[in-house]
């Protein structure tokens, strides 16, 4: 079967959380047959703001200097990329954008990809503005949260898929597909489902199991109460507990009001991240 995730993106930087998420993003990207696309924001040098004090051939070689040191910060970080291509035998590219951007277009095109990797709880090379939720919002593009001490262990065997009936759960669903197809488990958790009885049917789960099951996923439906607590709680106990190495979820799935009443799962999850996230909206 061919892949779906042609194109992984990962954000990082020469830092060791970096480079770490550099290896899960290359390790990823050679399970997949894909191609990475490493992005990293580079930051003003500090020796620029004597630009403003310097004149002449003063200013020239402040210019010249700050040049030098973008262009070798640059070069180091495409050889990081390099060496772990050639680790895990997949091809790439680097992409280079301002520090200083924010959601601005020239900064979303580095993000054209179909999944972008980044570490939680900081997001190495990221521009000043840049947060998982502002990505998710502005770019559509699904991401997957790798805690920083996940190290190198697995990511997408054993998979917890929670289930709401909702439309972004559906797509987190579509867009993580070539995960779930390439899962040794995956459970799809259905927390509470008299809430929404309206969109699960007479036998909840029972069809989007069904579906998975055609797409030749090894799926395990399971209806749970959460008995007063959070759902955000919830979903993390069943994870750990099935000892999952990804938790697959709908961003915002409810209304903002509903959010706030409920605890906001979207928020909590975003804000802990116990597991690797994969986040689609």
């Amino acid at each position: 079967m061919t892949t779906l995730l042609k194109d992984i993106a990962v954000l990082f930087d020469a830092s060791e959380s970096g480079q770490q998420i550099l290896d899960t993003a290359s390790r990823l990207a050679g399970g997949h047959a894909s191609h990475l696309i490493g992005i990293t924001a580079l930051a003003q040098q500090p020796a620029t703001l004597q630009a403003g004090f310097a004149k002449g051939e003063a200013l020239h070689e402040v210019i010249v200097r700050h040049q030098s040191v973008m262009a070798a910060r640059a070069l180091q970080l495409g050889q990081n990329l390099n060496d772990a291509l050639s680790r895990h035998a997949v091809s790439g590219e680097l992409r280079v954008i301002s520090h200083a951007e924010s959601s601005s277009e020239s900064s979303l095109h580095a993000l054209y990809c179909d999944l972008l990797v980044v570490s939680h709880p900081n997001i190495p090379a990221s521009p000043l503005t840049w947060s998982a939720p502002q990505i998710l919002q502005q770019s559509g593009i699904p991401i997957l949260i790798v805690p920083r001490d996940w190290a190198d262990k697995p990511i997408g065997k054993k998979v917890l898929v929670a289930w709401n009936g909702s439309r972004q759960s559906r797509r987190a669903i579509a867009d993580a597909m070539p995960m779930l197809i390439k899962a040794e488990e995956v459970t799809l958790l259905i927390i509470d489902a008299e809430r929404n009885a309206e969109l699960h049917g007479d036998e909840p789960g029972a069809d989007m199991a069904a579906y998975l099951a055609r797409h030749h996923v090894r799926v395990d439906l399971q209806r749970v109460t959460s008995a007063g607590v959070p759902i955000a709680e919830v979903i993390v106990a069943h994870a750990q507990d099935a000892q999952c190495d990804m938790v697959v979820f709908g961003a915002y799935s409810r209304p903002k009001l509903s959010e706030a009443l409920f605890g906001g799962v979207t928020r909590t999850l975003l804000a802990e991240v116990p597991v690797p996230l994969f986040v689609s909206q």
